[in-house]
């Protein structure tokens, strides 16, 4: 136990006299270009990022590929009773509009106490932070768990590797007992998340053609308008005072639980609704309260993200459009799974008589996920920000979407995403992680691997 203490007190130091050091590589790391959407940077950042695991850390790497951009895995073996896989991803959204950033977005620049750059909030910053946590405890100490290291490149475009890597390296993955996931929790400064699971989604275009061209509108009388058709579908979807109308959804799912409730609290401190509204502009939100959160972080929903159709340029232009296109996401919660969500608007646009108008086209497709509360990894988790002198709150279920279902259902490994330090304008312009975040994720990631290590299962 003394021994335990004197080497979490090194780590402290050593990332207190390393601070200057710690921040340089993370913004290493930032200048490097890595967009997955047009590949730029891609197999650059994929191979330095091989290289380093390889020669700072001591893991045997490889690049895998299945049709897209590489996965960094890495392994290493110290013949310990547990086995951490750290995953993250080194892949980012493209940055434009360019004219809003107030610094280059692969510049990394330090703007007062935050660095500005594409991808530090989301997450090469944390995701190099963790890696200099691993670091530095090998150097003071034996690394206390077996890690395995999966860091993708195509997670901006939904991790379409991911389920052929998970099915290739199955028999090795599942021997793991943790999946940890580094990124800057805290929504509110000084109030981390541990977060244990996100909702699944399924992204999907409905397009309505009727014509070759746009016709003369004197003509629309004797014609199908196809914005007319897909307004239809969306009128049954979504009522704009009431919300999503979804009941084949609604009767199938489950939550929120007594279980879930116990921390509602927790999720109406550490990401109140308030600062969402604020960080957007919100205007006027459909609920407030306690619907709020129940709605959002527990309930399915259904969302339209955008609709085309006609003319809506300067001056007018009179046309039955040729063409309508409705994109919509929806997003799963637990006992509803992808083809429950397919299937069900299927049967909608069949009861509406428009099956032979409309074309469905799936975009992505993935389900939810959930650690259990209970887990003996999320004790260690707050133990480590107990260390770090911090209180923790645990969030059971995200409104959003990531493919942690691979690590926690098909595998039945528990998966915990946390890390102190905050960020903000993922996938937009001026980007950016406080300084401070730097050095929290990288001590939180070396003692809390020190906790697991201890950790009575």
């Amino acid at each position: 136990m003394i021994k335990m203490r004197d080497i979490k007190s090194k780590v402290v130091e050593e990332v207190n006299k390393r601070r200057d050091e710690l921040i340089e590589e993370v913004r290493k790391l930032l200048k490097m270009p890595s967009i997955s959407g047009s590949g730029e940077g891609i197999k650059e950042t994929a191979s330095y990022l091989k290289e380093w695991i390889s020669e700072r850390i001591g893991a045997k790497t490889i690049l895998l590929t299945y049709g897209g951009h590489p996965i960094v895995y890495g392994r290493l073996d110290v013949g310990a009773e547990k086995t951490v896989i750290l995953y993250n991803m080194y892949d980012v959204q493209p940055v434009e509009p360019l004219e809003l950033w107030e610094a280059p977005p692969f510049e990394a620049r330090i703007v007062g106490d935050k660095i500005i750059a594409r991808g530090a909030y989301n997450t090469k910053g944390a995701l190099m932070s963790s890696l200099l946590g691993v670091e530095i405890l090998s150097r003071i100490d034996r690394i206390p768990v077996n890690l395995v290291f999966v860091l993708e490149g195509e997670e901006e475009l939904g991790s379409p590797s991911m389920p052929k890597f998970v099915e290739d390296k199955f028999d090795e993955l599942k021997k793991a007992d943790l999946v940890y996931f580094a990124f800057p929790s805290e929504r509110v400064r000084g109030k981390p998340s541990i977060v244990l699971g996100n909702k699944g989604i399924v992204f999907i275009e409905l397009r309505t053609r009727v014509s070759k061209y746009d016709v003369h509108s004197s003509f629309s009388r004797g014609l199908y308008n196809p914005a007319a058709v897909l307004a239809k579908i969306a009128s049954h979807l979504i009522d704009p005072l009431e919300g999503p109308r979804i009941p084949w959804l609604e009767e199938k799912a489950v939550g929120p639980t007594e279980e879930d409730l116990k921390y509602l609290k927790d999720i109406e401190e550490a990401s109140p609704a308030e600062e969402l509204m604020s960080l957007y502009g919100v205007f006027k939100p459909r609920l407030r309260g306690r619907d709020w959160y129940i709605a959002v972080y527990f309930k399915p929903t259904v969302n339209i993200d955008g609709f085309s159709s006609g003319y809506t340029g300067p001056g007018t232009k009179t046309i039955t459009p040729a063409e309508a296109v409705m994109r919509l996401d929806f997003r799963l919660v637990p006992n509803i799974e992808p083809e429950d969500v397919i299937k069900g608007l299927q049967d909608l646009i069949k009861r509406l008589g428009l099956s032979d108008l409309v074309e469905i086209d799936i975009k992505d497709s993935y389900t939810w996920s959930k650690t259990d509360p209970k887990s003996p990894y999320v004790e260690a988790a707050k133990k480590t920000y107990e260390d770090m002198n911090m209180r923790s709150y645990v969030i059971p279920i995200l409104p959003g979407s990531a493919p942690s279902y691979l690590f926690t259902r098909k595998l039945g490994i528990p998966m915990i995403s946390t890390g102190p330090g905050h960020g903000g304008r993922a996938h937009a312009p001026n980007e950016y992680i406080i300084i401070d975040t730097i050095p929290g994720i990288t001590s939180f990631t070396a003692l809390y691997l020190l906790e697991i290590a201890s950790t009575k299962i």
